[in-house]
């Protein structure tokens, strides 16, 4: 029946299977749904009218109104089973799909919904059970053979699910689901011709369904026919309008297209259709920042953060925006920056230290005038044991003319205790050495498919340059920062002699997001190490990016160069911050010899530039002082030479580099613990033409 093409799958096999039976004697027989119901059937003919048009809430309402009037009408269970398990409430389905067994006894499209439930629920066990047990029933069940393939793409077994949609399109040659799906498979498998001929097959039998109409669209974008791709996710739009992922994906073929103006449109009828659709309004301020409407994209971004505040992205771009457009001593960069300053608070008061210091940097990231979260930033580097950037963080209050005498007081008191310190020694200001030694290109490649919100790749590498800033490892360059190929991002990396680049790669769902990319040695482009960063929950995106950053910083072996000599004392520019300790030998390395290998990952010098030792007898915070040895008869040794850990052997040959989850060569670190899942792109895209 035509309605089948826009009615949940559930609901239209309980009308199919003569389960509503009493509600279209009580309304559609009758010429339409009442206007005011009164009897339960009345409500129940109403509520599957709403769930029609996706009116969640409404046909919710309408439902539990049947079971107020009777109790065990079990219509109005598998109802709000089906709109729960709609709208993500898993749980309440499934209790609702429970209580209606009892009254639906073998049922096969009760089973067939508490299969989609409980893969809902991540139980892929019970999942597969119930699939299973509604094929003993009917071998031709379309949706558990569906079901099933769900499952198995949720699992990543690609070949099992396209083996069953195959199997099903014997069954069904023209069924628009199971054509749309085995080609979405196919086009992850690469075998785009495929794709294109089943399609094409889906479109001549099914030409008004707009799942496979938005099928067409993936197909043709994947094939580089971004007109024809518009032409079908347009006509998805028109033929089910008010469904929002039809319109995110017409607006991100536009916005990749560079009809930023026609995404702003689109976006702009899709919040129209709904208000609440925090996604579009993302989508709608990521149109009007490449627009240049600092101040639209700002009221979109902070609706979007509105509707929902634990949307990282939504409030990373949102403040990009403020940097880019607002004075430093804006009120719109006080009034984000406070609210970074009072979760930092939160997480100090449960000893979340090293968490806190991550919001209270990007505190002072939006608006490094901010006295209160300069000066809780300061005392948590006190606790942390760095007393010295404490000084410089409050010496920076007395130069901008805010601090306050208590202030002043602690500076004059730390001042004092810390005469007599290396830095104090040679009379140098630690914080002000031009250090980061490494330089890492960090580049992006577009892939709108696996990202939940709008062009997130951008948005996810400035927040990760923040994070990087922090550290004085590395440096990135300023380079072009979107490429179309890895061959780009080789030449862009060479070019600008960088050590290393990186490619991210980002994999988004509504619930977790997964980071990585290939780091890659500048001069040749081959694999120093492979990066993987996984998170799921709250702050999965703040936690995702500082795993990677952390990561990176790890993976690059420390190393510094000579600042000053007195005779054989020298002073260099690497401390406890790089993990230096009095006591450690250093090699010291003729100044433009010390690079990096040109495969793996981790330093490399000629064994005859290594022109002596340094014995480190003293440590500040990020800088240290030692006693020199030439290697020599002559002492060679001048400012500006390099110094590297010496290697546990001693030999520069076997230098290697620290790294989680690398051992000085090509490897692969992930992060955020041992389980860390390729996010299942391609059962999302699947799942929406349930």
């Amino acid at each position: 029946m035509i309605m089948s093409k826009f009615l949940p799958f559930a609901l239209v096999l309980l009308v199919a299977n003569g389960l509503g039976q009493a509600t279209a004697q009580s309304s559609w027989q009758s010429g339409g749904v009442p206007a005011n119901p009164t009897t339960a059937p009345d409500f129940v003919s109403r509520a599957v009218t709403r769930a029609f048009s996706e009116d969640w809430y409404g046909a919710i309402d309408d439902y539990m109104a049947a079971l107020r009037i009777n109790p065990s009408y079990g219509d109005a269970m598998v109802g709000l089973a089906n709109c729960y398990y709609q709208l993500g409430e898993y749980d309440q389905a499934l209790a609702y799909g429970r209580r209606a067994e009892p009254f639906r006894r073998g049922d096969r499209a009760l089973i067939d919904l508490e299969g989609f439930i409980q893969a809902g629920l991540g139980d892929v066990a019970s999942a597969r059970a119930s699939f299973n047990s509604a094929l003993a029933m009917a071998p031709n069940d379309l949706d558990a053979r569906f079901g099933l393939a769900l499952l198995d793409l949720a699992e990543g077994k690609k070949t099992e699910a396209r083996l069953r949609f195959e199997e099903s399109l014997r069954i069904a040659p023209l069924d628009a689901r199971t054509l749309a799906s085995l080609a979405l498979v196919s086009l992850d498998q690469g075998r785009r011709a495929d794709a294109a001929v089943l399609i094409d097959r889906a479109l001549g039998a099914h030409p008004d369904d707009p799942r496979v109409q938005l099928v067409a669209a993936k197909v043709d974008a994947a094939r580089g026919q971004t007109a024809q791709a518009i032409f079908h996710a347009r006509n998805a739009v028109q033929l089910h309008p008010g469904r929002g992922e039809y319109y995110a994906f017409l607006g991100s073929l536009l916005y990749s297209s560079g009809d930023f103006a026609g995404s702003e449109s689109v976006m702009r009828d899709a919040i129209a259709a709904n208000r609440k659709d925090e996604l579009a309004w993302f989508a709608l301020g990521q149109a009007q920042v490449a627009l240049g409407k600092s101040s639209d994209a700002i009221y979109s971004f902070d609706t979007a953060t509105g509707l929902s505040p634990d949307d990282e992205m939504a409030r990373i771009a949102l403040e990009e925006v403020v940097m880019d457009s607002s004075p430093l001593e804006g009120p719109l960069r006080k009034r984000y920056a406070d609210w970074h300053v009072a979760k930092g608070k939160e997480l100090e008061d449960r000893s979340y230290f090293d968490q806190a210091m991550v919001e209270y940097r990007r505190a002072l990231r939006i608006d490094p005038y901010s006295v209160e979260g300069r000066m809780r930033y300061a005392d948590l580097l006190r606790k942390r044991g760095y007393p010295a950037r404490q000084l410089s963080e409050l010496r920076f209050l007395e130069g901008i003319g805010k601090a306050d005498k208590n202030t002043l007081d602690t500076i004059e008191i730390y001042a004092s205790l810390l005469l007599g310190t290396v830095s104090s020694d040679w009379n140098v200001d630690q914080f002000a050495l031009p250090k980061r030694p490494y330089s890492v290109a960090l580049f992006w490649e577009p892939d709108l498919s696996t990202e939940h919100h709008l062009d997130a790749s951008p948005v996810l590498r400035r927040y990760l340059l923040d994070l990087l800033a922090s550290s004085s490892r590395l440096s990135v360059p300023r380079l072009k920062a979107k490429v179309s190929s890895p061959g780009e991002a080789f030449r862009l990396a060479r070019e600008a002699g960088a050590d290393y680049y990186l490619i991210l790669s980002i994999r988004e769902s509504d619930r977790e997001i997964q980071v990585g990319g290939e780091l890659r040695v500048g001069k040749t482009g081959s694999l120093a190490t492979t990066f993987r960063s996984y998170r799921t929950g709250n702050d999965r995106v703040k936690n995702t990016a500082l795993g990677l950053a952390d990561g990176l910083v790890a993976a690059l072996q420390p190393k510094g160069s000579i600042q000053r000599r007195s005779q054989d004392s020298v002073l260099v520019d690497l401390g406890t911050t790089d993990g230096v300790k009095a006591g450690d030998r250093l090699l010291v390395i003729k100044k433009g010899m010390l690079g990096v290998k040109s495969e793996g990952l981790g330093p490399s010098w000629p064994p005859q530039s290594q022109i002596g030792t340094l014995e480190i007898s003293r440590v500040d915070e990020e800088v240290s002082m030692g006693t020199l040895k030439s290697s020599g008869f002559f002492d060679t040794i001048n400012l500006g030479d390099e110094v590297i850990a010496a290697s546990p052997g001693g030999s520069s040959s076997s230098a290697t580099a620290s790294s989680t989850g690398s051992s000085g060569s090509s490897g692969t670190a992930a992060f955020g613990g041992a389980a860390s899942p390729e996010l299942p792109t391609l059962f999302l895209a699947v799942r929406q033409l349930k």
